[in-house]
Formats: C-alpha cells, sequence, structure tokens
C-alpha cells in the first residue's frame, strides 16, 4: 500500500523587511519618492485653491499620497541604517513626517472650502503650510548635512 500526502510549511514571522546595503542609494531612492509625491501634492493643492478641482477628488489624491509617505517612513525606520548614517535617515524622517502633516492641513483646508465663513481659518492654515513645507525642507538640508 502506497501513501502519498503533501506537508505545508508556514513560515512563523511573516513580517516583510528590507535589506538594505547602500544607505546613500537607499536615502537618495526615497527622497526622489518623497518628491514625487509632494510635487503631485503641491500641483494638486494649486488646483483645489484656483477651483480647478473639487474638494473629494484632491481628498483622494492627498489621502494616498499620505499613504505613500507613511510608508517611506517606514521603510526608512525599518532599514536598519548603520549608526554612520542614522542621524541622515532621522532628520529625513522628520523631514517625511513634517510633509505628511503638510497633507493632512491640505486635507482640513478642502473639508473647510464648502463654507465661505472659512476664509480666516483657511488663510491661517495655509500659513501653517507654508510653515510646515519650510521645517521639511529644512530637515531635509539637515538630512544631506549628516551624510557621511
Amino acid at each position: 500500500v502506497a501513501a502519498s500526502f503533501l506537508v505545508y510549511l508556514i513560515p512563523e514571522d511573516t513580517t516583510m523587511k528590507i535589506t538594505v546595503s547602500d544607505f546613500g542609494e537607499h536615502l537618495d531612492i526615497t527622497k526622489e519618492r518623497a518628491l514625487m509625491e509632494s510635487s503631485s501634492i503641491d500641483e494638486s493643492f494649486k488646483k483645489l485653491m484656483e477651483n480647478d478641482m473639487n474638494q473629494d477628488e484632491y481628498i483622494r489624491i492627498a489621502e494616498v499620497s499620505s499613504s505613500q509617505i507613511l510608508t517611506l517612513i517606514i521603510e526608512l525606520k525599518d532599514s536598519g541604517a548603520t549608526q554612520e548614517w542614522t542621524e541622515s535617515y532621522v532628520n529625513y524622517i522628520g523631514a517625511l513626517k513634517k510633509l505628511n502633516e503638510m497633507i493632512t492641513e491640505t486635507i482640513v483646508v478642502a473639508n473647510l472650502m464648502d463654507s465661505d465663513d472659512n476664509s480666516n481659518s483657511i488663510n491661517e492654515i495655509i500659513d501653517k503650510i507654508h510653515q510646515l513645507k519650510t521645517e521639511s525642507l529644512d530637515l531635509t538640508k539637515k538630512s544631506d548635512a549628516a551624510r557621511p
């Protein structure tokens, strides 16, 4: 009598692991991806403010961009940067967090645009958006300066 059976091996640890061998290149690629998201948001927000895009469409775009930025943050945190790259990575993670805060504030503006009596609030938030963008750029410069 012959017996036939299959054994399935299911790995215990199913978390995704990123292996980075060139931390400078990894950071450069991440910066390019973030720049694409930032440019897309800037362009879409400009269209929103010029009434060339409706609020719902903008919010969908912004939510996707925010999700992409969060993914980049996670990738950088999980990359296992060596000690010599840690300061550069930490600063760039900070820059991405500021960018994500900025995106969140643009969503707030989109939600407030339905009402005319919110123009003062919108102007205050736009000032905050510019401040967050400046802070993000400053952290990016710090990241560049901290490269080994």
